[in-house]
């Protein structure tokens, strides 16, 4: 696990690498999610083909430090990986950014589209289904969330089943999740396309293949070039790890 420091009293952002060349492809995960425990299965598959992986989790999230403080927003996380990325010393990257972790992405991109080979983003945005569940986060404010509605969180996750998300979801700081989601709305709730589109970079979506056309259309426009991915959902990692490195692969060929 490499290190990276990022803050005066040390907290530390960890991420893992895998694959050694050429320019590395950054994974920025979703909200309440982990790159370290969501992708192994994705960079190990046949069709991935060894492509330069770092795999980040980040500040609140997985294996990384969770400090009391107001940067789990994505414009405080994107400039905490630009300098992240500048101390690694790589004069190329690509960048991955997974349902809300792409609007981190797309932020990341535009700070540092100089240096940006491809940018790829996978189940982009917010659904309806997921604009309701980051409402339903944030209509208790940050204190009650960390004392009672994380804990109510989990519990509804666990009745549901869905254990892709509840599983990373519970090694995450509470105070994360809630700044997280309410900065995924106001993101969402931008003009966030309008931005994509004017990235003067190599652009792909990843999206399932049950997307429907009229929603793949808008990232044709943006000037990206779209992949979709059978037998997959919004958990693309866990549905369909083979079909989701062979995206990947396809849009960094």
């Amino acid at each position: 696990m490499n290190t990276h420091f990022f803050d005066e009293d040390n907290n530390t952002l960890r991420w893992q690498e895998a694959f050694t060349e050429g320019a590395p492809l950054i994974y920025l995960h979703g909200l309440g999610c982990a790159s370290s425990s969501d992708y192994p299965p994705v960079i190990t598959s046949q069709g991935y083909g060894g492509v330069r992986s770092w795999l980040v989790d980040l500040p609140g999230f997985g294996y990384s430090d969770r400090p009391r403080a107001h940067l789990y927003n994505s414009s405080s996380l994107a400039t905490l990986l630009k300098t992240w990325a500048d101390a690694t010393g790589s004069p190329r990257v690509n960048l991955f950014g997974h349902s809300a972790g792409a609007f981190i992405a797309l932020k990341l991109a535009a700070m540092m589209s100089d240096r940006v080979a491809h940018l790829i983003l996978c189940e982009p945005g917010l659904s309806d289904y997921g604009v309701s569940f980051l409402q339903g986060i944030t209509a208790v404010s940050e204190a009650e969330f960390i004392d009672n509605g994380f804990e109510q969180l989990l519990e509804t996750l666990k009745a549901e089943g869905n254990d892709a998300w509840r599983g990373p979801l519970q090694a995450s700081a509470p105070q994360a999740v809630h700044q997280w989601a309410r900065s995924a709305l106001a993101d969402h709730a931008n003009d966030w396309m309008m931005q994509l589109g004017a990235l003067p970079i190599n652009k792909g979506v990843i999206m399932s293949e049950t997307t429907p056309i009229e929603r793949l259309a808008p990232f044709q426009q943006a000037g990206c070039q779209v992949v979709r991915v059978p037998d997959s959902g919004h958990m693309m990692a866990y549905d369909n790890p083979e079909g989701l490195a062979k995206a990947i692969a396809q849009l960094l060929a």
